[in-house]
């Protein structure tokens, strides 16, 4: 799988990490005449996951969400959902698997506003009994909005150019 990133936001999390840790947007780029498919990128220096975006206007929606964050120590939330099934082999057959995440975009009103990301994932796991497992947790805590808002604006070019 091949991707071209667009909005990439990594930071130093722990000094003792080997790594920054990074939420980003991608696409692959499509095949034939369709559309592109948008990917989340979200990543530990350990670990990283990828979680398929709705659709442009889903990533249209984040990029917006970003830029709408406020530079001044404002309240501020904005939340957005993902989701993607996939097909899984168990031992009773073919089933499907639910991976889900949300992602944050805000001001803590609890920790003097500092801008944030916060994206957390789950995996809800076929069968019976149902169990839904906790993901990856990616967190930056005090978001550089001038950077943030121009990797947003970056973003909502591409979109523009793609159409």
């Amino acid at each position: 799988m091949s991707f071209e990133q667009v909005f990439t936001y990594a930071w130093q999390g722990d000094t003792a990490e080997k790594g920054p840790s990074v939420l980003s947007v991608a696409y692959e780029p499509p095949e034939g005449d369709g559309p592109r498919r948008w990917l989340l990128l979200a990543a530990l220096p350990i670990f990283s996951e990828l979680l398929a975006f709705d659709d442009a206007a889903h990533v249209r929606e984040f990029a917006r969400a970003v830029l709408d964050l406020p530079s001044a120590p404002l309240d501020f939330d904005r939340e957005l959902h993902l989701s993607e099934t996939s097909r899984r082999t168990m031992l009773s057959g073919p089933a499907d698997e639910v991976r889900f995440a949300t992602l944050r975009v805000g001001r803590d009103p609890d920790d003097g506003m500092r801008a944030y990301f916060a994206y957390q994932s789950y995996v809800s796991f076929p069968g019976t009994p149902g169990m839904t497992c906790v993901g990856l947790e990616v967190i930056c805590d005090d978001v550089d909005v001038d950077r943030a808002h121009g990797e947003a604006r970056a973003l909502l070019a591409e979109l523009d150019e793609d159409g």
